[in-house]
């Protein structure tokens, strides 16, 4: 069971990810902005993210940057976003970093999160 923080402002998405992290046997913290995801994490130190880019408070690639490179935590990261192309730039940057875009399949980001934390666990 991995801990994940879900950053959304769409209460579809977030339903989604609770619905579908549960059901896969994973614990599933959602925050609803950016200052609200900054907060779950410094908390509830989750094994991996998925973020939204663009959200009230900060987007997912303000988070990402608070996270990697002030703080220096390397968590996997999935960004889940309509707007693929201002996250793409990070995912060729870092490790353990992906962008699938809204509307994504359940599957696919079972999948893609399955993939992160097996790669993170790998170097731990």
């Amino acid at each position: 069971m991995a801990k994940i923080l879900a950053a959304d402002d769409d209460e579809t998405m977030t339903a989604f990810y609770t619905a579908l992290f549960g059901e896969a046997g994973h614990q599933v913290v959602i925050a609803a902005d950016g200052a609200a995801a900054l907060d779950v994490y410094l908390g509830f130190q989750p094994d991996l993210m998925v973020l939204d880019v663009d959200m009230p408070s900060g987007g997912g690639g303000r988070i990402f940057n608070i996270i990697r490179r002030v703080l220096q935590l390397k968590k996997p990261v999935i960004f889940v976003t309509g707007l693929p192309e201002k996250a793409r730039g990070l995912a060729a940057t870092y490790r353990w970093v992906s962008v699938l875009q809204k509307p994504v399949g359940g599957d696919l980001l079972l999948d893609e999160v399955n993939r992160l934390l097996a790669a993170a666990e790998m170097l731990h």
